[in-house]
This record gives structure tokens, C-alpha cells and sequence, in this order.
């Protein structure tokens, strides 16, 4: 199942095992009330941790620019220099921000931890964590978007062309 889904042998092998482990865990901790449904039981669980592989997936994209300088494959010039000024933009907002607040928001999209994972690997709450999380990103937008506003550029919309 994972292995349609992902395309990929060696992430399905990963969602595979930790598949395994959440469905032992599970038993363990006696969340199981039905033996008898204990294949659905994994069969969802699987489903999770293929959703959670591919969103984390989507969210491993490189902060900085490319090291070798040269432009990816299907990419125009105007898109690289849009891609790179805007990574530009970035990199100083995250400098601005504290060093927990960049600790949190690299672990969450830089190496893709999930809320649990982030929580486990800081040793505190999801729920702080998640809060700490949604108001460094805020601080982070309200960073760009004032920074935008000052090159005269308006980063959260786009401009309607009346051709009247």
C-alpha cells in the first residue's frame, strides 16, 4: 500500500515500520478494543503515516539557494530571480527571529518532524509546541509582508491588470 502510494521503496519501507511501531504501541497502550479488527485497525494507521510521509515531503524544500549556482531544469530566469530574491527575503526574517523559534520552524519544515516528533525531540508539550510554532510563523509573515510593503511590493497579493 505504501509503495503505490509513495512511489518510493525506501519511504515505503520507513511508513512500513513505523506503521508496525504505532500499531504495537497502540496495543500496548490498549487502544485496541477488537482483536478481531486489528487488520483495519493497521490498514489506518498505515494510511496516517503515508499522509503524514507525504506532507512532510511536500514541506523539505531547500531554504537556501542552490550550491552549484546553476538553474534547475524547466526553470526560467524570471522564476529563479523571483525564487531567489524571495529566499533572500526569507533568510533575513529568520534571522530576525529568535533561536527556539528557528529551532522549531526548521525542525518542522527543514527536516519535516511531525507535531509529535517536534514535541518528543524538544521534550515539551504538543500543544505548546504548536502554539510556539503558529506564532513564530506569524512573526515570520508580519516580517515579510512589512518588508515587502518597504521595496513597494505587496507579498500576500496579486495585483489585477484592468486591460480596459
Amino acid at each position: 500500500m505504501a509503495l503505490s502510494a509513495l512511489r518510493d521503496g525506501n519511504a515505503a519501507e520507513e511508513v512500513a515500520q513505523e506503521s508496525i511501531a504505532r500499531v504495537v504501541q497502540a496495543l500496548r497502550d490498549g487502544r485496541l478494543r477488537h482483536l478481531a479488527s486489528l487488520g483495519a485497525f493497521a490498514r489506518a494507521i498505515a494510511q496516517h503515516v503515508i499522509v503524514d510521509t507525504r506532507r512532510s515531503q511536500g514541506r523539505l524544500v531547500p531554504l537556501a539557494g542552490d550550491e552549484t549556482g546553476t538553474a534547475a531544469p524547466g526553470c526560467d530566469a524570471l522564476a529563479n530571480l523571483v525564487s531567489a530574491e524571495e529566499t533572500a527575503r526569507l533568510t533575513a526574517g529568520l534571522e530576525t527571529l529568535s533561536a527556539s523559534d528557528r529551532e522549531i520552524l526548521h525542525l518542522s519544515f527543514y527536516e519535516g518532524l511531525t507535531p509529535r516528533e517536534l514535541a518528543r525531540r524538544l521534550g515539551q508539550p504538543g500543544a505548546r509546541l504548536r502554539k510556539r510554532k503558529q506564532r513564530a510563523l506569524q512573526r515570520l509573515r508580519l516580517l515579510l509582508q512589512s518588508r515587502g510593503h518597504e521595496s513597494g511590493r505587496r507579498p500576500t497579493q496579486v495585483q489585477e491588470v484592468d486591460n480596459r
